[in-house]
């Protein structure tokens, strides 16, 4: 009878490990770093069809729509998708591993590198112009101070003139000399720190006081203190180095007649020398969201550095661009705030920017420039994938 017990616990016990060794895979939901939110296996699959969705309801050929995209997205510095879209050029799409021009997303690393040398102790944001260099210029106040140029509280005109394009283009094979860029900035748009007023000038004289600071090119500083111990591959300061490996074909609507030309030929000595700090760096999106998650969650900065970064000391009365820290755009997309920066240089257009509570950051690239829906579009963009995000993540 003892027997017969002990045979009928097992067999139950037997039949219960049958049933719970069944594969429920299929319907077992996988659970997050959050014990609450409970996220389907197939979400990001989900996800990733709604983002190309997104990117190509934007694609068209010709001026109407964007010729190529491509896009990254980071959760936590973790790359989630990486999609792209349309066409480098006729029979070559667009993919991960071709380089924009990222515009004036550069002034994000200028303001780094700057910060940086201030953690190091060689300069100080209250030094003047006055205390590094020596401009000779009437339309330039020496006594503004790097502060007021990293957030454009400097009032300096900028310097993309017609007479400097003129020069530009005049001899695209020739090196122009930033210190000789000066020369093209007018009269101030009003006293230093009144008010904000962006100016890609504020920035070619950040980067002459980096050279000065340092006796290095801004291009081997940034590579010395952010590209090479941060394992950024694919990001490149053209003023002073060269872009290796494909890019994307640039195209501009250069004259305005609505037909978008390709542009790729143009870039030689005379324009990498202008864009500068301004906006000289190139990069794939990869490695842009990258940048956006270390720089903007503390990796590449001290905290305190970082906070004198996001602090935004300018209210903009504008729905979408709110605000503006050192070297940093405060937006707001999807209904939320967003730090970083567009950007926008001879046939490329690009957007990259970071959401702190969800650890979101995003980066998106763009072949054309000067085109009458690209602006638009990009926004429309970019506002589309981070709303799809903010709801699904």
């Amino acid at each position: 009878m003892k027997n017969m017990k002990l045979f009928g616990v097992l067999l139950i016990f037997a039949m219960l490990l049958i049933s719970c060794s069944k594969d429920n895979t299929a319907t077992v939901p996988l659970v997050t770093e959050d014990p609450n939110t409970i996220v389907p296996p197939d979400n990001d699959l989900l996800i990733e069809e709604l983002l190309q969705g997104i990117i190509d309801s934007k694609i068209q050929a010709g001026s109407e729509g964007l010729v190529g995209v491509s896009m990254s997205i980071r959760v936590d510095g973790i790359e989630r998708w990486n999609l792209n879209g349309g066409v480098s050029k006729e029979n070559i799409p667009i993919n991960q591993d071709m380089r924009f021009g990222i515009g004036s997303i550069t002034k994000t690393a200028v303001a780094a590198t700057v910060l940086k040398l201030e953690e190091e102790g060689v300069l100080s944001l209250d030094d003047t112009i006055s205390d590094w260099l020596t401009l000779n210029s009437e339309n330039i106040d020496d006594s503004i101070t790097i502060f007021q140029l990293l957030s454009h509280f400097a009032g300096v005109r900028d310097y993309f003139t017609p007479a400097m394009w003129n020069r530009v283009e005049s001899n695209l094979d020739t090196y122009i000399p930033q210190n000789e860029l000066i020369d093209y900035i007018g009269v101030p748009n009003h006293p230093p720190g009144e008010t904000h007023n962006y100016s890609n000038a504020h920035y070619l004289i950040l980067g002459l006081i980096i050279e000065a600071a340092t006796g290095k090119t801004v291009g081997e500083v940034m590579r010395e203190k952010f590209w090479t111990p941060f394992g950024f591959d694919n990001i490149y300061f053209a003023s002073n180095e060269e872009v290796s490996g494909v890019w994307a074909t640039p195209w501009r609507d250069s004259n305005g007649d609505g037909n978008l030309r390709d542009v790729l030929d143009q870039y030689r000595a005379a324009y990498f020398s202008v864009f500068y700090c301004a906006g000289g760096m190139f990069s794939t999106s990869s490695d842009l969201s990258l940048w956006a998650y270390r720089l903007y969650q503390g990796q590449i900065l001290t905290e305190v550095s970082k906070s004198k970064m996001l602090t935004s000391y300018f209210d903009i009365p504008h729905p979408i661009f709110i605000g503006y820290g050192l070297g940093v755009r405060k937006n707001i997309y999807g209904g939320r705030v967003m730090w970083g920066h567009t950007g926008g240089v001879r046939g490329y257009g690009a957007h990259m920017f970071y959401e702190p509570n969800s650890k979101i950051s995003v980066a998106i690239l763009n072949n054309q420039s000067r085109s009458v829906n690209g602006p638009q579009l990009r926004h429309e963009l970019f506002e589309e994938i981070a709303t799809l995000l903010f709801t699904e993540l």
